[in-house]
């Protein structure tokens, strides 16, 4: 294996962890794949929801103490939920507002882990899909004008 692809792929993970509209972009201007940019993508934003959905549910486990409802932080988020939706926020999900946090949030508010996941799953690779089909055609542009 390349070292340079080796690096190449690093980096869409480690980008692809919290956003996925830098992987995808990476993943264009490096030639990879369609599949090896969903690979190389998908994996770890999935991945860091999962981490994140574990951390959360083992967190709520270990609480002592029972909770004493909203906090001022989880009411801040809950008046966003409402204002923009459920849907909104999901897709809004791998662009602004993170994959993880996403589910960190999700799951306070008592969604399943499994919808959270089968969300995540469809809005993270339609966002991947998109972005790199964005990435090709600019690239194509920015060919055809030199």
């Amino acid at each position: 294996m390349d070292e340079t692809y080796l690096l190449q792929v690093l980096s869409m993970f480690f980008f692809s962890a919290w956003k996925t509209y830098i992987g995808p972009l990476i993943a264009v201007g490096a030639g990879f794949s369609y599949f090896e940019m969903l690979l190389f993508n998908m994996g770890p934003a999935l991945g860091s929801a999962a981490a994140s959905l574990f951390i959360t549910d083992l967190w709520m486990a270990k609480r002592q103490t029972k909770a004493k409802g909203f906090n001022k932080n989880l009411r801040r988020v809950l008046k966003i939920w409402r204002r923009y939706g459920k849907s909104m926020t999901l897709l809004m999900a791998p662009i602004l507002l993170g994959v993880p946090s996403y589910a960190l949030i999700a799951r306070r508010l008592k969604v399943s882990r499994t919808k959270i996941m089968l969300e995540l799953t469809s809005v993270t690779f339609v966002w991947c899909s998109i972005i790199y089909w964005a990435g090709i055609k600019g690239l194509l542009l920015a060919e055809m004008s030199v």
